[in-house]
């Protein structure tokens, strides 16, 4: 059985992949933790016995999606025989959505999708509309981690900027270039860049430690000033 476990709300995702090592650790089962490169083995390793330790064995991974390559065919029967043996427990951890996984039709995907409230929270993003942006960002965060929030907005700024400059992000369908083209058209190049250069101070002042403003209040003072 292959399952992955994606979407982009990587946050759930990510606690959901963490609780589901502990609750197997704590029915007794052996971990292993696979690399790209070891998944090969892995049908070797099942048939090594359990060691006296533990009663079952069970496998995680993460970040394979990115490794495979469309002319990998050994891999991928690889994964197609890992997803027919019942026998056999393979869990991944994906960082993106659902669309964008190159195995999705060789596993059982368990997708973590926001909620529609930050959906609006990133269309409200747009010079003239401050006081909708702050609102909604209010409401946002009081449901959602400041650091969910903050890797949205990153994320929507970035593909603005490349849709500004008539790049279609990867892995992006049509429909939603052509939404982020109506909202690009709302802002200045120039200013997107900066909004994007002071998100990766804030980025930096969270990973340091630096700050003296929590996430929430940065994007307050940065939506006050560009919006």
């Amino acid at each position: 059985m292959l399952t992955v476990i994606c979407g982009e709300d990587t946050t759930a995702s990510r606690q959901y992949f963490i609780s589901l090592k502990d609750s197997f650790r704590n029915k007794n089962y052996e971990i292993r933790d696979i690399v790209f490169e070891e998944i090969l083995e892995i049908n070797k390793w099942l048939n090594d016995s359990p060691s006296l330790f533990f009663e079952k064995r069970v496998f995680f991974g993460q970040g394979i999606n990115r490794k495979l390559r469309a002319d990998d065919k050994r891999t991928k029967e690889e994964l197609q025989r890992i997803r027919d043996d019942k026998n056999l427990e393979f869990y991944l951890w994906e960082e993106v959505s659902a669309y964008e996984l190159k195995i999705a039709r060789l596993a059982t995907v368990k997708e973590f999708k926001p909620s529609a409230t930050i959906f609006k929270l990133l269309d409200s993003f747009y010079p003239g509309n401050k006081v909708t942006f702050l609102n909604m960002l209010e409401t946002v965060s009081k449901n959602s981690p400041e650091i969910f929030v903050f890797t949205m907005l990153a994320r929507l700024t970035r593909n603005l900027i490349l849709v500004k400059e008539k790049i279609i992000p990867k892995g992006m369908q049509s429909w939603q270039f052509y939404k982020l083209q109506n909202q690009a058209k709302k802002w200045k190049i120039e200013r997107l860049v900066l909004f994007y250069e002071s998100l990766a101070k804030i980025d930096l002042g969270i990973k340091t430690s630096s700050s003296p403003f929590s996430i929430k209040e940065s994007l307050d003072i940065l939506a006050c000033y560009f919006l």
